[in-house]
């Protein structure tokens, strides 16, 4: 059989062996030329994947870092032009400033508004055209904030949803001229009171005034008068002048002429004709007879109820000298006197009622005199004659005289004059519009002489004597108290009322037997002459009403003090008299027959039966009010969430005198707009508005003292435009807030003060104060949204985890800070001082202007821009320092070292070639072997 031999094991081991070095000298070469020593994932699997994760970490951070690069850019673009901005609004300003000096006319303010409104185009065409890639970068497209701030309207409105309480009642849709609903205020008038079981219903009647009697008065003829002859000629006095004659012809007079003859003046003499007469006792039988005085006689007496006396006069006939008529002036003109006014208005700060004006005197001026000259005034006669004596002392014929060159003054027919050279002031001595009733006629009418002849009476001998009369007994009331067995009872019963005191003189007296001191209708005349108010309080009363005087000038009198007295052992009647002796003269202590004290009496004004006709009354009057009644609504109301529920709420009320004046109370809970809030000043429109905190409100009772504690800061303090007649009353036990007008409408306070229109204060409108639930004003919360342009750069390659960019929106509303849709920018001009200041703000009080407040966001914005652009730069060099970490640690796993893969080269070589060379050595031992077998 024939040897085969299959393999050569030793080549085919060398050749295995030279396969494997020629392989590793294949990777480590692939090593060498790469200079990596992951070149597959063959090479180091765990390696390689964690090479290629940082790989995709490296390629991200330079795309990273461009982005952030082209963000950069595109901030400083919305830079530059926000840079434009504010470059245009400091030019602006420049411009308002100029037209805030009054050297420039009207028509040089109109020139700068026009640089003005192109200012304000350009702002806003910035705003639309700056872009960055086509993307416009200061016109925003997100709202970043909502701004709460102020809109002044300007006219007011009604705050949306601040009426939403409904406390006031809707008695009336308009009042005055304005929209309601309204309630109106309870009327301040005096009214009828009672109280049944003292006695008033509401009056008391006095009662017991007696009238006196007059004395008896007695003549007694002298004793030289013993016949008819001895009474004849003889006069007396008994209420006019009387003769006694046998001759009688109407010629009897008594008579007075002037001292210097010329005037005449003459009294009524009546004649009792005596000549029938046969005796004495006839005489005074006749004089009985014709005398209605005289109610008797007897031979030698006469008995009379006023005075008889013996009266002569001498006899006097003649002429009088008359006076001639003196020329006129011929410059007097019309002689009328005017601005002559009587006083006005009230003496008091009361903004509502007229400023006091005193009266004014009447004055008439004439000038050019001449002498020989006159005129005449008020029935005097004044003559200018030549040179500068003064007005003569008395008066000659009636008239005085004064030199024409004559400088002073001087006191003429109710007037003072002041004179100067011909020239003649005259001034009414009494202020008020009489004066302009006087009127200077000119010249002296002449007065014809007057024939006079005054027979003469010689006095009728007699003596006068009075006996008997007494003197009239005053009426009294009586309040009698006794009837109350509970001294809170009393209290209950006066507390609010007063007693008043008084009578009727004349007027409606039926108005007046009603029990009302006076006809509050005004119809022309007064109802009474005399009264006077005391009026009782409780100062121990939980309801502050109780506590407060009610009519003006009344005498206020505590009843608190009753208490007082009856827990000492007092009686209650013995307490009421110790309470109001000693406040009015006419008061006593009323007594019962048992000498028990049981109130009071009062003793009538008049005496005499016409006291009888007087009034004691018990009156009240209400305070000018309204009444919330806050405890009633939060029981109707339960689980209300306080006090975000009253926050925006509140109410209104109107001055009674002032239709255009009211009072808003604005609820808040402090979350207000930051900005100085502006004052209310709309056309014909006095807002007052006080904000009350409620932040700690927690029932009624708080509201209602938060409300009065609030507001009485501003209602009672330095300031006269708020310290004005509101005042509040919190009554904490029920929560009920009252609001009333200060004053107390009685004629005593008044003093018939009237309007333009004659009516008089306090009631000239409808119906008075009113108040309405809800706020208005013309300075209204608003809310008004912030944009900016958000852009979104990536800087990780996680989509949540990037940067926001925020650039603002400058157009003019967002620099200004107003709505597009309430204003214009033709609305910020410099044609008026009001727009000019409002452009440039205040000091006092500290208010921002627009200019500053657009300046400030501007240079906000850029702030905020720059801010932005350092954000990416310092971004930008943390991708770097990413990147470059990322990279080191990539090239610490992946990259090859050269040394130790020049090495493992060499050697893998080395191995190569050795194996070569063994696969040689062996292939040549198998030839040999084959040769030895052929």
């Amino acid at each position: 059989m024939a040897m085969t031999i299959m393999n050569d094991a030793s080549a085919a081991m060398t050749l295995g062996e030279l396969n494997k070095n020629i392989s590793q000298l294949g990777k480590q070469l692939k090593k060498v030329s790469s200079g990596m020593k992951i070149n597959s994932a063959g090479d180091d699997a765990s390696g390689y994947s964690i090479s290629e994760k940082m790989r995709v970490r490296i390629r991200a951070l330079d795309q990273d870092e461009r982005n952030v690069q082209n963000g950069a850019a595109l901030l400083r673009v919305a830079e530059g032009g926000v840079q434009q901005q504010i470059e245009i609004m400091k030019t602006i300003k420049e411009k308002v400033l100029d037209a805030a000096n009054d050297t420039n006319t009207d028509i040089d303010r109109a020139t700068i508004q026009k640089e003005i409104d192109q200012g304000y185009r350009q702002l806003d065409t910035i705003a639309q055209e700056t872009t960055y890639n086509g993307k416009r970068l200061l016109v925003g497209n997100a709202v970043d904030d909502v701004v709460e701030t102020w809109l002044v309207k300007t006219t007011s409105e009604l705050v949306e949803g601040s009426d939403a309480m409904n406390l006031v009642e809707n008695q009336y849709d308009t009042l005055d001229g304005m929209t309601g609903p309204f309630a109106a205020f309870s009327k301040s008038e005096i009214k009828k009171a009672s109280a049944e079981t003292a006695g008033f219903s509401p009056t008391i009647a006095f009662e017991g005034g007696t009238n006196g009697t007059s004395a008896t008065y007695t003549f007694t003829l002298g004793s030289s008068i013993t016949s008819v002859d001895d009474l004849d000629g003889k006069g007396f006095y008994a209420s006019g002048y009387y003769v006694l004659t046998k001759t009688p012809d109407s010629s009897h007079r008594y008579g007075v002429v002037s001292s210097d003859n010329s005037s005449a003046s003459t009294y009524s003499v009546t004649e009792i004709d005596i000549s029938g007469c046969g005796s004495v006792e006839d005489v005074m039988e006749l004089i009985d007879t014709k005398i209605s005085s005289v109610t008797g006689h007897t031979a030698n007496t006469l008995t009379s109820t006023s005075q008889i006396s013996g009266q002569s006069w001498t006899a006097k006939s003649g002429t009088t000298t008359g006076r001639a008529a003196v020329a006129g002036t011929g410059v007097v003109g019309s002689g009328e006197f005017l601005g002559g006014k009587n006083a006005s208005g009230v003496d008091d700060d009361d903004p509502d009622t007229p400023p006091y004006e005193p009266a004014t005197k009447a004055t008439f001026t004439m000038s050019g005199v001449s002498a020989d000259t006159g005129i005449a005034l008020n029935g005097y006669y004044l003559k200018f004659v030549s040179g500068s004596g003064g007005r003569s002392s008395s008066a000659t014929n009636g008239v005085y005289t004064v030199g024409v060159d004559y400088s002073g003054s001087f006191s003429f027919g109710s007037c003072t004059v002041a004179m100067n050279g011909g020239s003649l002031t005259f001034t009414a001595n009494t202020a008020g519009t009489s004066g302009n009733s006087y009127r200077v006629t000119d010249g002296i009418p002449a007065v014809s002489p007057v024939t006079y002849n005054y027979q003469a009476a010689a006095s009728l001998a007699g003596t006068s004597s009075s006996s008997g009369g007494s003197s009239a007994a005053p009426a009294y009331a009586t309040v009698d108290v006794s009837g109350y067995s509970d001294v809170e009872d009393l209290i209950g019963d006066f507390t609010g009322k007063a007693i008043t005191v008084g009578y009727s003189g004349y007027g409606n007296s039926d108005y007046f037997a009603q029990g009302f001191p006076y006809d509050s209708n005004r119809s022309g005349t007064s109802t009474y002459t005399y009264y006077n108010y005391y009026e009782f309080l409780d100062s121990a009363s939980g309801n502050p009403i109780d506590n407060m005087q009610k009519i003006n000038g009344s005498t206020t009198i505590d009843l608190n003090t009753l208490r007082t007295a009856v827990a000492g052992g007092k009686t209650i009647g013995q307490a009421f008299s110790d309470l109001l002796v000693g406040k009015n003269s006419r008061f006593a202590a009323a007594k019962n027959g048992d000498d028990q004290t049981v109130g009071i009496k009062v003793r009538s004004y008049s005496s005499g039966t016409s006291g009888n006709s007087e009034k004691l009354w018990l009156t009240q009057n209400n305070l000018r009010s309204y009444s919330l009644d806050y405890g009633s609504w939060f029981a109707n109301n339960p689980g209300v969430s306080i006090p975000e529920y009253l926050d925006e709420k509140g109410f209104r009320a109107y001055c009674a005198t002032d239709d255009s004046q009211w009072f808003n109370f604005y609820f808040t809970t402090g979350d207000d707009p930051d900005d100085v809030r502006p004052e209310a000043d709309p056309d014909a429109e006095d807002i007052k508005t006080m904000f009350i905190d409620v932040s700690g409100v927690t029932d009624a009772a708080s509201l209602v003292q938060a409300i009065k504690t609030q507001a009485d800061e501003k209602l009672l303090g330095s300031d006269p435009d708020y310290n004005h007649h509101m005042r509040l009353i919190a009554d904490t036990n029920n929560g009920v807030l009252t609001i009333y007008d200060q004053r107390l409408n009685t004629d005593s306070y008044l003093k018939n003060v009237k309007d333009a229109s004659g009516n008089l204060l306090y009631h000239y409108q409808e119906e008075g104060a009113k108040i309405a639930d809800g706020v208005q004003d013309n300075v209204l919360k608003d809310k008004r949204n912030i944009y900016v342009q958000e852009l979104v750069i990536q800087h990780t390659d996680h989509a949540s985890q990037n940067i926001r960019l925020k650039v603002p929106q400058t157009t003019l509303d967002h620099l200004y800070g107003y709505k597009k849709e309430n204003f214009q920018p033709s609305d910020f001009h410099v044609l008026t001082k009001e727009s000019r200041d409002a452009l440039l703000g205040s000091t006092k009080p500290p208010v921002e202007g627009y200019l500053d407040k657009a300046l400030d966001y501007l240079t906000g914005a850029n702030t905020l821009i720059g801010a932005q652009i350092m954000r990416l730069g310092m971004t930008e060099n943390n991708i770097v320092t990413s990147r470059e970490s990322t990279q080191f640690s990539e090239s610490t796993i992946r990259d090859a070292d050269m040394a130790k893969e020049m090495t493992g080269y060499t050697k893998a070589n080395v191995l190569a070639q050795a194996a070569q060379s063994m696969l040689a050595q062996a292939n040549q031992n198998s030839s040999a072997v084959l040769g030895l077998l052929q």
